[in-house]
């Protein structure tokens, strides 16, 4: 049991990893005239993904997790909607991504407990150091008291989402392989 959900995890960090580091690539080097447009893609992109975690609780067994993940996918449906009706998108933008970094962060930081403490690696308070920073990077783009303007708020999530993607493959080389007991 404990090792499916370490390959679970495995499995979810490289993806997170590649996924977080592209957007955070894109985001930087994306011009100021591709601005709208990228942020369009940005809405867009969070209803599809709501529309597939809507149809994944369709098709689960209706446990207390499918509940948690129907509530993550309205409020990803909320934002997306948000993100393209509304004018204020620096706003909206940065409440995106401070969530995501947020909830990766206490993600990261609940595995490290649970998992790369209990597997007795050496430094594995180095992940927890990394997930702490990574909550406040999210807590940063949520209170947003600095970035007034899309293209220097991009630069800034893009910078924080290459640190995200960073602390992802830390935990991954944390994670595993695993010492035997």
């Amino acid at each position: 049991m404990l090792f499916q959900e370490l390959g679970k995890l495995k499995r979810s960090s490289i993806m997170t990893a590649i996924i977080l580091g592209a957007v955070g690539i894109v985001m930087i080097m994306c011009p100021a005239q591709y601005v709208n447009a990228l942020v369009s893609t940005l809405g867009y992109g969070m209803l599809v993904l709501a529309t597939v975690w809507v149809l994944n609780f369709l098709a689960s067994k209706k446990t207390l997790m499918s509940y948690i993940y129907l509530t993550g996918a309205l409020i990803i449906a909320l934002l997306g909607i948000a993100v393209l009706v509304f004018d204020n998108i620096v706003l909206f933008i940065g409440i995106v991504f401070g969530l995501v970094l947020l909830g990766d962060g206490i993600t990261t930081l609940i595995s490290t407990w649970t998992y790369t403490r209990r597997a007795q690696r050496k430094g594995w308070w180095l992940l927890i150091v990394l997930s702490v920073l990574m909550i406040l990077c999210g807590l940063v783009l949520l209170i947003n008291p600095w970035w007034n303007e899309p293209t220097m708020l991009f630069d800034v999530i893009g910078v924080m989402l290459l640190f995200s993607s960073v602390v992802s493959i830390v935990r991954l080389i944390f994670l595993w392989p695993i010492k035997s007991e």
